[in-house]
């Protein structure tokens, strides 16, 4: 199809082709009619000529066909205004036609620059034996031969829509669930920053609030090591003969509990001064409820001291306590101890 199509417009064009072997100037076929900015076009560009003005086999035989080299250094200087995808050229008999496939870039009348066929012919046939990789020599002629081609009316896509002024700007597309995670990211935006305010207004209050739940969190801290110890000592009661040494280890689970709820040293307070120690550390008086926890610590010290320090001083067996050993009761009395302290701090 492609060779009855070139032999009709080579038919047609006989009568005013003119044949030049150093320049040419004869019928330019351009398709599509109407060309617009990155369309595809077609350049069909036919002459006549009896020399042999061309190499390979061009030179000899009736016809022939080559594909151009569309990285030729004409082709490449050009590349902002156009793009060669794909060139070729043919003969039958004396005929020529020079096939191009051209895409504009640019608006306006696209002007191609004469340049010289033979040039890109003698690359082509350089690039075809480079890749059929074959070493054989072939006429090579170094005559130029100048096609000047007809500039080319290429059009704006503006003109090709219809429209001379730009599109009203469009409403932005809002995607499903979007409007309720705005509002969800408002919400908790406010939020913060309502809390943000509320502390840089109160930096003071807040300050304090932040130390005392500091300080509540140390002294839950110091129960919980101080009854885990009490605990884990009346699992290993069965490994601790003496009486003595029982009771000496929990008063000093308690004493160092002391040390550490009231940031003062009882280790080495008696138990008779620990009255007055307390009523120095609370300003002066007890209320009732400290009043109550205190004397709970002086009976526990005062009934672990007797049996610490005298001669027949031993805890009481279950048999002689009612069913519970007192080392059980001494244990049990001195958490709740503990917890009554800590609800002194809580209040």
């Amino acid at each position: 199809m492609k060779g009855i199509f070139s032999r009709i417009f080579a038919i047609l064009s006989l009568s005013i082709l003119l044949s030049l072997p150093g320049y040419a100037e004869n019928l330019q076929l351009v398709m599509p009619k109407i060309i617009y900015i990155g369309d595809t076009v077609e350049i069909r560009y036919i002459f006549h000529s009896e020399a042999k003005i061309f190499g390979g086999d061009f030179a000899e035989s009736p016809s022939a066909f080559l594909n151009l080299n569309t990285d030729y250094d004409f082709f490449k200087a050009n590349a902002a205004d156009f793009a060669v995808t794909k060139a070729s050229l043919e003969k039958i008999n004396a005929e020529y036609t020079l096939t191009m496939t051209v895409i504009p870039w640019k608006t306006g009348y696209l002007q191609i620059p004469p340049f010289n066929l033979n040039s890109l012919v003698n690359s082509s046939l350089d690039f075809s034996r480079s890749i059929a990789g074959s070493r054989s020599s072939m006429a090579i002629t170094f005559t130029p031969f100048i096609i000047s081609l007809s500039p080319i009316e290429v059009k704006s896509l503006l003109a090709k829509s219809g429209n001379k002024n730009f599109m009203p700007q469009s409403a932005p597309l809002v995607m499903s669930g979007t409007t309720a995670f705005l509002v969800i990211l408002a919400i908790i935006s406010l939020i913060v920053f309502s809390a943000l305010l509320f502390i840089l207004m109160h930096i003071p209050k807040v300050a304090s609030f932040i130390k005392n739940i500091s300080y509540l969190y140390s002294l839950k801290k110091n129960s919980r090591k101080s009854i885990k110890s009490l605990i884990k000592l009346q699992k290993e009661s069965g490994h601790i003969a003496s009486d003595k040494d029982f009771a000496e280890k929990i008063q000093h689970i308690i004493r160092n509990f002391l040390n550490r709820r009231f940031d003062c040293d009882f280790s080495s307070i008696s138990t008779s001064k620990l009255y007055a120690e307390f009523i120095a550390i609370s300003g002066g008086s007890l209320d009732s409820h400290q009043e109550d926890t205190v004397e709970k610590l002086l009976a526990i010290f005062s009934r672990l001291e007797y049996i610490r320090f005298a001669r027949e001083g031993k805890f009481l067996s279950e048999s002689e306590n009612g069913g519970t050993s007192e080392r059980l009761a001494q244990i049990q009395n001195s958490i709740q101890l503990i917890e009554d302290f800590d609800m002194e701090a809580e209040e």
